[in-house]
């Protein structure tokens, strides 16, 4: 079970400071070499065969293959964002002052040509993430209003999305951090107990499954469920915002916008980094909702790890 799994969370009301505690050492050990055969070999194999698999039965149905640009639309937003995301972070780093909005009391260091490679290069990022996205729009296994690229993207379906997608993964989180034998696959990414703007992917091809692919996809069933159409560009802005997004939680940095974003419950930098270094608080990623709601939030300002550490009881 992860470190004070059983421990329920500590209140302001209730008196007691909270300190952090370093994690159980097994949190920061990987039994599984990064890229290794061990990952590859059954990931490559599950997806060719679910292609051929899904590609015979199309062709059983005579269903033609859609066409690949909306698909591709929705990638190249992905791309975009990240060339944005690591210019902001390399400047921010390099030049705005970095060291002083450090939430870590110490700046964590790395060389950027080795992340940038480890980071495309992963086999539980976007050698599942890119599949995944191809997968499920070749093979027509989005509903129909999935397929329409003409109609405009609708703000408001962006952020159901968001909000349903988000209350899946802080489900499965707190699963995950509650069940011993399901936080097995989690625990290669708690190996940074200060992570910083690369982590983010960092962890296995089962925590992409559980925390990523499964709530993306269960996403798209909700809505169709509640009939409510989303659109190639409602899908494309998410997609965009979402992948980038989540590379800015498990940044090093405050950013400017971050008071804002935490006045009205978006999760920021600051409320992940919670998260990492005492592992039962904080459990969703876009939105502090639903810890909010559910008592599982602490706010940065009251972890002695953090540098926005304030001593209320002074």
């Amino acid at each position: 079970m992860p470190p004070n799994a059983s421990e329920g969370p500590k209140t302001e009301n209730s008196g007691v400071q909270i300190k952090s505690k370093p994690a159980k050492a097994y949190v920061l050990k990987r039994k599984t070499k990064k890229g290794g055969m061990a990952q590859w070999i059954p990931l490559i194999s599950f997806e060719v065969l679910l292609c051929a698999f899904l590609y015979t039965r199309m062709e059983a149905t005579k269903t033609p293959l859609p066409d690949w640009w909306g698909l591709w639309l929705g990638i190249r937003g992905v791309l975009v964002g990240h060339v944005v995301v690591f210019s902001y972070h390399f400047v921010r780093k390099s030049y705005l002052h970095g060291k002083e909005k450090n939430i870590q009391k110490r700046e964590p260091d790395f060389d950027w040509a080795t992340e940038l490679i480890g980071h495309g290069s992963r086999p539980e990022a976007f050698f599942m993430l890119v599949p995944y996205l191809s997968i499920t729009w070749m093979f027509k296994l989005m509903p129909e209003s999935y397929y329409d690229l003409d109609t405009p993207v609708n703000p408001v379906n962006v952020f159901l999305q968001f909000a349903i997608y988000d209350f899946i993964t802080y489900v499965i989180h707190r699963v995950q951090h509650k069940v011993e034998l399901v936080y097995v696959t989690h625990k290669d990414h708690h190996a940074f107990i200060n992570p910083h703007l690369f982590n983010a992917y960092s962890g296995s091809v089962q925590d992409t499954t559980l925390l990523i692919l499964i709530p993306l996809y269960s996403t798209v069933l909700a809505l169709n469920a509640l009939q409510i159409p989303i659109h190639q560009q409602d899908y494309a802005w998410f997609g965009m915002l979402y992948a980038n997004y989540f590379m800015l939680i498990h940044s090093e940095y405050s950013n400017p916008w971050d008071d804002i974003f935490e006045a009205i419950g978006i999760g920021t930098a600051r409320d992940h980094n919670v998260h990492h270094s005492q592992l039962r608080y904080n459990f969703g990623h876009f939105f502090m909702w639903w810890d909010q709601l559910f008592g599982t939030y602490l706010c940065h300002t009251k972890v002695q790890r953090n540098r926005t550490f304030i001593n209320t009881d002074a």
